[in-house]
């Protein structure tokens, strides 16, 4: 069932699924009340009912969790319904929840619409390596989970929760339940005559530059420059390509384990010519 913090009306039925069963969640706790700056008990007692987080304590909660803007707003609501005092704020806060959740699914019914993204979700999805990267990482059961691609990709938490809620929302990614994820029904394509193929060149070619820093012994990098007969660049142009679509066939069926990065290049350095 795909469940994600949206699907709650209170924020205790929504904290016990995320902390898990009993054996995953002393772990947890732990974490949580080191995050938050209280004792575990506190945690144990928020849980069962028995207080409610404060706002402060709240807004730590959302550091913890990861949760993006839109998440973190929809918590505090959450947060804020349990506290009121009386039942005219408690409708207030409501209200709020409510629409949120009618925002939500007005988007949801205008991406629905096609298998392919908006030109505006485009713009966004290649604004960063980090969008196609973790879209293509969730094929990796390991990957499957916030925690697991902040770690494995270096990047914040909180930003890859707000990158899987996007690619949730246009349709790119699919929560399985409140912490795993996978690839969703929709599709990118991105042109050759596309505005967005020089970001996404770009992207790529930076993260290159980065692996060469990071892990150069494990990776592979080649550059040079080159010159040849005008027939001879036709011969390597199709020996590329062959290459290519040999890698493209071991890799349609290749067991999904590792993430890695693949840019080809081969391009003249005096297109006027001379």
């Amino acid at each position: 069932m795909d469940l994600s913090i949206f699907d709650f009306k209170s924020y205790r039925p929504y904290l016990l699924k995320v902390f898990g069963d009993k054996d995953q969640r002393k772990g947890l706790k732990s974490q949580a009340a080191k995050s938050i700056g209280c004792h575990t008990t506190l945690i144990s007692q928020v849980l069962h009912g028995q207080v409610t987080l404060n706002l402060e304590q709240a807004e730590r909660m959302n550091e913890f969790l990861g949760h993006s803007e839109e998440e973190s707003h929809y918590f505090l609501l959450l947060v804020q319904k349990e506290r009121a005092g009386t039942k005219s704020l408690e409708s207030y806060f409501l209200a709020q929840m409510t629409q949120v959740l009618k925002n939500r699914q007005n988007i949801k019914k205008r991406v629905g619409k096609t298998d392919f993204i908006s030109s505006d979700e485009e713009l966004r999805y290649y604004s960063s390596w980090q969008f196609a990267a973790i879209h293509v990482a969730l094929s990796i059961p390991e990957l499957s989970n916030p925690e697991a691609l902040s770690k494995n990709l270096n990047v914040p938490l909180q930003q890859v929760r707000a990158i899987l809620e996007f690619l949730t929302r246009i349709g790119l990614a699919k929560a399985k339940d409140l912490r795993t994820f996978e690839i969703g029904p929709k599709h990118i394509h991105l042109g050759s005559d596309s505005p967005q193929i020089r970001n996404h060149h770009l992207n790529w070619r930076l993260r290159a530059m980065e692996a060469i820093d990071h892990d150069p012994k494990n990776n592979l990098h080649y550059s040079s420059a080159v010159t040849l007969s005008r027939e001879d660049v036709a011969k390597i142009k199709e020996i590329l390509i062959q290459n290519l679509t040999t890698m493209n066939k071991v890799i349609q069926v290749s067991k999904e384990e590792e993430i890695y990065g693949l840019n080809f290049d081969f391009f003249n350095l005096t297109p006027k010519n001379i």
